[in-house]
């Protein structure tokens, strides 16, 4: 009879946990109406950077499904290094900038903070992510964006990041545009690329207004930036999309996606003799590194889709609520 007791007891607490579990995953982040709206200003920006792709005849529903306009090309001259076209269409989930602006929040970041953000031509859709989040909350930055590109990101000559941000810029969708722009590609001093191609993107940032860094190496690139950066210490996170030579240093594409806190991750030169790369400098000062590379992973630490058929609708996928359906979130 005690058994019996006991059993019944046991099914009754777990039916109970399990009511419980289900009402909190229908619980609304504390901040979901910032997230909402960030999401909903990445969709707005998407669907005037297709607009302006049709105007301009490079638009292409195959490559971009969704029509989110910041879908590249295989190949261009300004293409950098080989990307993934999986990978670029999972960035640019509008839901990405919903789960920014929760990882920022749910870490303590707010607009009494400042951030470094680093950006590439690579991600578009997670630049467009981090910029609206960021506006959304009324965070200050210092940005930076290295131009050149990888396959399917902003690689096409007429449609660079930098145009892209200048268009929504104007137009009203975006607060600020970048305040520093770097070539990007090996050393993010443009190598890889031929020298009609560095000159293609030097003559865009001179064209559109953007101050760029000029460097010969690797190692004085990082040193220009860190003289605008200046000491880490005054900054609450750095912000990192993609794989920018000058932030990640040769060993930092190890560095794993998500959130890194300091002391999680080993910091030291890399062993090839070249200097670290920021964001290294970052963690040896404390300074925690948010790493928007490894999309796949950081799509699962969101609990949103890779590369979905549709997208859904800011505000319905599990990222808004407190419980996710795949588990409890980190935080």
């Amino acid at each position: 009879m005690r058994y019996c007791l006991d059993k019944r007891f046991f099914i009754a607490s777990l039916l109970t946990a399990l009511v419980a579990l289900g009402a909190l995953a229908q619980t609304r982040h504390p901040a979901y109406d910032h997230m909402v709206r960030a999401a909903k200003k990445v969709r707005t920006a998407q669907e005037t950077l297709y607009d302006r792709k049709v105007e301009l005849g490079i638009a292409d529903s195959t490559l971009d499904p969704q029509r989110t306009g910041v879908i590249g090309v295989e190949y261009s001259p300004i293409t950098t290094t080989v990307g993934y076209l999986k990978s670029k269409r999972a960035a640019a989930n509008p839901d990405f900038a919903a789960h920014i602006v929760r990882e920022l929040l749910d870490h303590g970041v707010g607009p009494d903070d400042s951030v470094l953000v680093n950006m590439t031509g690579s991600f578009p859709g997670l630049n467009l992510a981090v910029m609206m989040a960021l506006d959304a909350l009324d965070i200050r930055s210092l940005r930076f964006c290295s131009v050149g590109a990888s396959s399917y990101g902003a690689n096409q000559e007429e449609f660079t990041w930098l145009d892209m941000e200048d268009i929504l810029y104007r137009d009203h969708l975006l607060k600020r545009r970048s305040n520093f722009v770097t070539l990007g590609g090996t050393g993010d001093v443009g190598g890889g690329l031929s020298d009609e191609a560095r000159d293609i993107l030097k003559e865009k940032a001179l064209e559109l207004n953007y101050p760029i860094i000029k460097a010969r190496s690797l190692r004085r690139q990082i040193r220009l930036r860190m003289k605008y950066i200046g000491d880490p210490r005054r900054y609450s996170l750095l912000i990192n999309v993609g794989g920018n030579h000058a932030m990640l240093g040769n060993g930092g594409r190890q560095l794993p996606g998500g959130w890194n806190e300091p002391g999680t991750q080993p910091v030291h030169p890399d062993s090839l003799g070249e200097p670290q790369g920021i964001v290294f400098d970052f963690l040896a000062n404390g300074v925690p590194v948010l790493n928007l590379l490894h999309i796949e992973d950081v799509a699962r630490q969101a609990c949103l889709p890779f590369d979905p058929d549709t997208l859904s609708p800011p505000g319905v996928s599990p990222v808004y609520f407190l419980i996710a359906s795949s588990g409890e979130r980190p935080h």
